[in-house]
């Protein structure tokens, strides 16, 4: 197929196609004569980049898509335009704000803010750019809200920035795969289910008596296949050794969780009643813990 029937079939332009394969999307044959001749696998490309970039994606973040991890990628993509369409909403509301309240000096300090909450919480889905991450940023994100307005502040959020930006996590063979296939699931029960989920994590480490009495049978039916063979058979026992293994070597426990509570007073009250909610649990529970 040459240029033209190409332009017509995919909906692009001479320049547009030519430009992709300026930044190597695509690589057409070329004929003797000097003509390009696409190959069926071409169109298809063509294809997909017209309905990528009117999706309002990059070049580069098609490149990603394109390397083969298609459904990993758009995954991570589309959690990354999640923080993107959140920071929007709220720089709307600020916008709006500004127009009845005039007070540039607050909505100044709101907006830096906004900046830093986005900073940390893109690093996070960098290193955790599928399901984990996003539920991560999703517990996180509240705890991100408040004015940095000390020194120590600014070192925690200091801190913070410095062990994203130093974290890496790299899985392979049955637990890339079981990743892909927790991203799929949990993507498409929908955001809302994390949000449930970080919500009832904070309802049980705040009512955890309430809890632990409301929610016995299930509670010992999820510690006795925790302990099974079973459980310890499947890839989420694996993913969830590795994270653990992660975790403890890189100062998740260490560095990160107490710079958070020295940059947030809501977070670090939090804390303090998951290390209580931790202390009751083992109690209920010593052999389990």
């Amino acid at each position: 197929m040459f240029m033209n029937e190409v332009c017509k079939n995919c909906s692009l332009t001479k320049k547009a196609v030519e430009y992709y394969m300026e930044q190597g999307l695509i690589s057409p044959k070329v004929k003797e004569n000097g003509y390009r001749d696409f190959s069926e696998e071409d169109v298809e490309t063509l294809k997909k980049i017209s309905v990528l970039r009117n999706l309002g994606l990059s070049v580069a973040d098609i490149q990603s898509v394109l390397s083969g991890k298609e459904e990993e990628e758009l995954n991570a993509l589309s959690h990354r335009n999640a923080l993107k369409i959140a920071a929007l909403q709220e720089k709307e509301r600020l916008l709006k704000e500004l127009a009845v309240t005039h007070d540039w000096e607050r909505i100044q300090k709101a907006v830096r803010q906004l900046q830093k909450k986005q900073s940390v919480l893109e690093r996070i889905l960098n290193v955790f750019p599928g399901y984990y991450g996003n539920f991560l940023c999703l517990h996180f994100s509240g705890y991100l809200n408040e004015p940095i307005e000390t020194r120590q502040q600014q070192e925690a959020f200091d801190t913070i920035i410095d062990y994203w930006d130093h974290t890496e996590f790299e899985i392979s063979g049955e637990l890339q795969e079981y990743f892909q296939y927790l991203d799929k699931n949990m993507t498409e029960q929908g955001e809302d289910f994390c949000r449930r989920c970080s919500a009832d994590v904070r309802y049980a480490v705040e009512h955890i008596e309430e809890y632990l009495k409301n929610n016995q049978e299930v509670i010992e039916r999820y510690i006795a296949y925790k302990k099974s063979k079973e459980y310890k058979a499947t890839p989420v026992y694996q993913w969830e050794k590795l994270l653990r293994q992660l975790h403890g070597a890189n100062g998740y426990y260490d560095v990160f969780i107490p710079a958070m509570c020295r940059l947030s007073r809501s977070y670090k009250e939090y804390h303090e009643a998951l290390l209580k909610a931790d202390e009751v649990f083992a109690r209920k529970y010593p052999l389990y813990t």
